[in-house]
This record gives structure tokens, sequence and C-alpha cells, in this order.
């Protein structure tokens, strides 16, 4: 199997797992046992835990509320609904407030921020203070410029800001993709943001050594060439159409996939059985 179709097939069968469970199949909802064994996000980010109650208790909620972008900005350097819920929504900026939910949170030995991935903890002093007073009152103060038509010029505008590296800049603005800020970007079919792991897959598939740097000119023609070739490749009766977020998205994963494949690694997360 060339290893183009080897990514859309992981693509369809991950994809194959959520329809399965949400069918209410018993698990195993696959027969490929790496998938049965170890933890893959969803192909579409929008059906992930944490965006779908960002989606449901702050997005749609606070649809036309001015404060929604600082709103997808807080809510993805915490990024752990039981943390979010307890602040609230920041209809106002209340740092005191948010620091003294986080503080007590840390207190009672319960989950402040997500494990997900890794946040900030570079700017001096305890994390939860560099996170509101370093982070997000600065942001809030002088809020970045949206660019309604376009997701990588939003994207630049909030690498200025401390605390928003590439990584999380992206997070925020895919979120914003989903709200009237965004949702008419001209290029969201166009630009994605390679992250190492997205960029490691690429080298998988095209046959090159696995770190070689790519150029991000590159990167973002290759992205789009398979999101071309999805359309040949994968079931429009059980694949709603990609994005090009999708694309660097399932990169990444595919990466990993291999990487266990290949005895190169195993993902940090397994697959927790449910009961």
């Amino acid at each position: 199997m060339d290893m183009i179709k080897e990514f859309f097939n992981f693509i369809e069968k991950r994809h194959q797992i959520y329809l399965n469970r949400q069918a209410g199949m018993p698990f195993p909802w696959t027969e490929d046992e790496i998938l049965q064994t170890y933890s893959f996000c969803n192909v579409f980010r929008e059906l992930d835990t944490v965006t779908i109650w960002l989606r449901e208790n702050w997005r749609e909620p606070y649809a036309d509320h001015p404060n929604l972008p600082f709103a997808m900005a807080m809510a993805r350097q915490i990024n752990w609904p039981d943390t979010l819920e307890e602040i609230g929504f920041p209809e106002q900026w209340n740092p005191e407030h948010v620091k003294n939910v986080m503080f007590a949170r840390q207190l009672k030995k319960e989950k402040v921020y997500t494990g997900a991935y890794m946040l900030t903890g570079t700017l001096g002093g305890p994390k939860i203070e560099q996170t509101i007073d370093k982070i997000l009152t600065p942001l809030y103060e002088d809020p970045p410029e949206i660019h309604h038509n376009s997701l990588q010029n939003t994207w630049a505008e909030y690498l200025r800001y401390k605390g928003f590296a590439k990584f999380i800049s992206y997070e925020v603005v895919t979120d914003l993709r989903h709200t009237k800020h965004l949702n008419k970007a001209e290029d969201i079919m166009t630009w994605a943001n390679a992250g190492p792991g997205a960029k490691r897959g690429l080298n998988r598939i095209f046959g090159r050594d696995l770190n070689q740097p790519i150029h991000v000119k590159n990167s973002t023609e290759e992205m789009l060439d398979l999101l071309h070739y999805s359309c040949g490749y994968l079931d429009p009766e059980t694949m709603p159409p990609l994005e090009m977020r999708d694309i660097e998205h399932c990169l990444c994963e595919f990466d990993k996939y291999q990487r266990t494949k290949l005895n190169q690694g195993r993902p940090r997360a397994k697959y927790h059985r449910p009961v």
C-alpha cells in the first residue's frame, strides 16, 4: 500500500471508530490493534471533548458577544472544561475572580489545566499568575486584530503576544474559524500551520528522512495536494469533506500511528477501554 493511500486509510479507520461508537456498537470499534490500544484524536477536531464543551457552552451561546475572541484564547490557555465552567464566560474580565477559582481548585488538588499539550511556564512566577497576569490580561487590554478574510493573518496577529506561540495561536484561530469572526475566511481550504508532527507525517508520506526540514511553502503545497487527493480516496457517504486543518491534524496522528506500527516509539496515552 502506498503511503498516500495508507494515510487516507488511517483517516477512514479512525473516523469509523467514532461512527461505530456513536451508533452504540460494543468495544472494540475497529479490528486495528493499534487503534484499539492507543489513544488517537478524532479526525475532526470539532468532535473532541473539550471542543464540544466549548462549542455548546461558550461559542454558540455567546456567538455575538464582543468578548468571544478573548474567551476562546482564555479557554485554550486553560483547556479544561471543569475549570472553565467554574470561571464562567468572561462577559467582563475579572482576573482576580479567575485566579481565585484556579487557586482554589489547586488547593483542593483538582485539575486546573489540560494535560493534552504543553502550555506556558517560562515567564516567571507561579503558572496561574503567569497565565492570568502576563498572558491573558495584556491580551484583553490590547486585543489582536481579527482579519475576517484570513486565518493565517489572524494567526500571525496572535504570535505577537506573550504565551501565544505557533501551536496555541493556531488552536485559537481554529476555534474562531467556527464563529462569525473567521467562518468566511478565504484561506480555510488553502492554509494550515504545519506543526512538527504534521511535518514528520509529510516526510513519511513523501519518502524523506523523518527529521528533514520542510519550508513553509512546501509543507503548505503538500498539504493542499493531500486535500485534493482526499476526494478520490475517501467515501463521501461516511466521511464529511476535509479542510486544510483536518489534513494537518491527521498528519500528526498518522505520524504517531506509523511510529507505533514500525516500532519507532509509542503514543503517550493508551486507550482506556470503557467499563
